[in-house]
């Protein structure tokens, strides 16, 4: 399974474990796995409505203290420092997965508040959470994963929001520094809402899990979950999970697109080039005719590569090409996921594509191969291609060719 975040009002370990709950993860289930950290508290989910959106709140009772809270920063919290709830992990009776990837994170945020405020991590106090929910945002978060058998996250741009909170440090700005640190290589803006969007805890954990951000990727989706903040803004005050599958027949690969356009060159060098770029394994490599300033007729050479080959391709456009610069564009490609079959005909053998998609499959015979039998047996390459097709279309019908 994969999980889509789709952050647009930004995201706080409320928010990501009350989404989780909303997408199916049993709350007796949690409160019973959480019960393993050894420590006292109660968890509770309810619905509210934000915005006219329907969303799963969460809501953490410390039996300690007199009233409830939702990570709202004017609560009052028990407080502890960084160490203690790393403890509390070592010696709780979760796996050793949980505990490993709870603590990973949770340390991580001890980490960002000692370096912004010169402290130990260890002794550090993480006074604008609370170190109840903190331990309980994370560990459910790894329990909620876990329960769904996610394998791979995803997660939109992250809005911080803007302005000034109050904290135990004082007056400081939005997004807090905290924050900031966790997000790190994450791609963020501030949004348009005058407040905080995106909490340390929240940072943490969608910093720490996801292994991709964007757009929604090419995938299946079987549930949405909604997690409510404690705020209401002029927008739904709520994060949103997409709980899915890539498509079986589907693949995503990053790519590299570089373009070059060319008015002082031999037509016929391209096709050197080319080859010498083909050799070391290009994906792909085309030409446009183009008008450049001027009305100067001119080429554009397109080469599409895989990312380890940048710096190989970069060389042979200087030292093969008349080019001073060229363009460069990361991009996804998605694409069916093909096998090579072969396919006795009155030939003899014959490799094939197939690739296989919702309504059916897709068959491409190989042209080499067919080109070589219409040389020899002096057919017309449109018939030899015909045949193959129908032939390996008729062996699949029948299950006699393996996919």
């Amino acid at each position: 399974m994969i999980l889509y975040c789709d952050c647009f009002s930004g995201i706080s370990g409320d928010m990501f474990l009350g989404g989780l709950v909303d997408l199916g993860l049993p709350i007796d289930l949690l409160q019973e796995e959480l019960t393993k950290l050894k420590i006292s508290f109660l968890i509770q989910a309810e619905k509210v409505t934000k915005r006219a959106i329907q969303a799963t709140q969460v809501i953490i009772t410390d039996p300690e203290e007199h009233h409830h809270h939702t990570h709202h920063p004017d609560h009052h919290h028990h407080h502890r420092p960084a160490k203690e709830l790393v403890r509390i992990l070592q010696e709780s009776d979760l796996s050793s997965s949980i505990k490993e990837k709870s603590i990973s994170l949770l340390w991580k945020i001890a980490q960002a508040e000692g370096s912004i405020h010169g402290q130990n991590p260890e002794e550090v106090f993480l006074h604008e959470v609370g170190g109840l929910d903190t331990i309980i945002d994370i560990t459910g978060a790894i329990i909620g994963l876990n329960y769904f058998h996610i394998k791979k996250v995803f997660a939109s741009t992250i809005p911080t929001g803007f302005g000034f909170i109050e904290t135990a440090h004082g007056k400081l700005p939005i997004p807090a520094p905290a924050t900031v640190e966790l997000l790190k290589g994450v791609p963020i803006k501030s949004g348009h809402i005058p407040h905080e969007l995106t909490t340390p805890t929240g940072a943490a954990i969608i910093a720490g899990i996801t292994n991709e951000f964007g757009t929604l990727p090419h995938m299946v989706i079987e549930k949405i979950g909604y997690g409510a903040g404690s705020h209401d803004f002029e927008i739904p005050n709520t994060l949103r999970l997409f709980l899915g599958r890539l498509s079986e027949n589907e693949r995503t690969e990053e790519n590299i697109l570089i373009e070059t356009n060319l008015d002082d060159m031999s037509p016929q060098i391209i096709e050197y080039v080319s080859d010498k770029l083909f050799e070391i394994g290009a994906l792909d490599v085309f030409t446009t005719p183009i008008f450049m300033k001027k009305q100067r007729p001119a080429i554009k050479l397109s080469v599409i590569i895989q990312p380890d080959l940048f710096e190989r391709v970069k060389n042979i456009l200087f030292q093969e090409t008349t080019t001073l610069g060229f363009r460069e564009f990361q991009f996804k490609k998605v694409f069916l996921a093909r096998e090579d079959r072969f396919v006795e005909t009155v030939w003899g053998k014959v490799r094939v594509k197939i690739a296989k998609h919702q309504k059916g499959f897709r068959i491409t015979p190989e042209y080499e191969e067919c080109k070589t039998i219409a040389q020899k047996f002096q057919i017309p390459l449109l018939d030899v291609i015909r045949f193959v097709h129908q032939t390996a279309t008729e062996r699949i019908e029948l299950n006699k060719l393996a996919f």
